[in-house]
């Protein structure tokens, strides 16, 4: 795979004019003493030395823009992106078209390093804005496209895993809740049918025996009735019976 190019960051050689300046020349001399040393320690790579010339160069002229963009150079060497990104925005403040777009493309640099697609590709827009034809911020503008369109979709791939993983789990403990509720249904219906044969059928009590006086009243009873019987049973064949006369 192709990587981003690389454009070495130049270091912005400041060349004063004390009569420009309007300032004395032990101030300026300190000022442009303290840059030159710091050009050189980044030349020889030793960047922790050039931190220090061109803090000292800060120290007597905070403001100079060119004096940022070649601390946040040194920044960036030493991959401290962040601080970089926020020297860069200092470096901003000029009216030199050329510096404001190496500022914007080593800028964009930076925000890829630091893992900020979407604002490196805006870094290297602008520095295309002030240098149509920077044939380096064009790829680098290709190549961090590519790679946050490459970003976006393996998120989307992730959270749709992620929700398809999220739904399986779901049916998955549906699955072993109602795994677990049905011996406990089946124990419940056992244990309504147990409870129903063990219910005591409900018998029908029964009579008990007759007192004797009870007995007695029924016998006396039975006997009237019978003697009643009798009576008109003699009344219906005793006797001769009266034959009318034929005429």
């Amino acid at each position: 795979m192709k990587m981003m190019r690389y454009r070495p960051v130049v270091i912005a050689i400041l060349l004063l004019s004390l009569a420009l300046l309007g300032v004395d020349s032990s101030w300026a001399d300190d000022f442009s003493g303290a840059l030159r040393a710091g050009n050189k320690s980044y030349a020889r790579k030793d960047y922790e030395s050039a931190m220090r010339h061109y803090q000292d160069a800060e120290i007597e002229k905070p403001e100079e823009p060119k004096l940022h963009y070649n601390m946040a150079n040194t920044l960036y060497q030493q991959e401290r992106y962040d601080e970089a990104i926020e020297k860069y925005n200092k470096a901003f403040y000029t009216e030199n078209p050329t510096l404001e777009a190496q500022t914007y493309y080593n800028q964009g640099n930076s925000l890829y390093r630091a893992g900020k697609l979407a604002e490196a590709i805006q870094a290297y827009e602008k520095c295309l804005d002030l240098t149509p034809d920077d044939m380096d911020a064009k790829y680098n503008l290709e190549f961090v496209r590519k790679k946050l369109k490459e970003m976006m979709d393996q998120q989307k791939q992730e959270q749709a895993q992620d929700q398809q993983g999220e739904k399986q789990q779901g049916e998955q403990k549906q699955e072993e809740q109602e795994e677990s509720q049905q011996p406990e249904q089946q124990q419940q219906q056992q244990a309504q049918m147990d409870s129903t044969q063990q219910q005591p059928q409900v018998q029908p009590e029964p009579r008990e025996g007759m007192s004797r006086e009870e007995a007695e009243r029924i016998l006396n009873a039975l006997k009237d009735d019978e003697k009643e019987l009798q009576k008109e049973q003699r009344r219906f064949t005793g006797g001769s019976r009266r034959v009318l006369k034929d005429w």
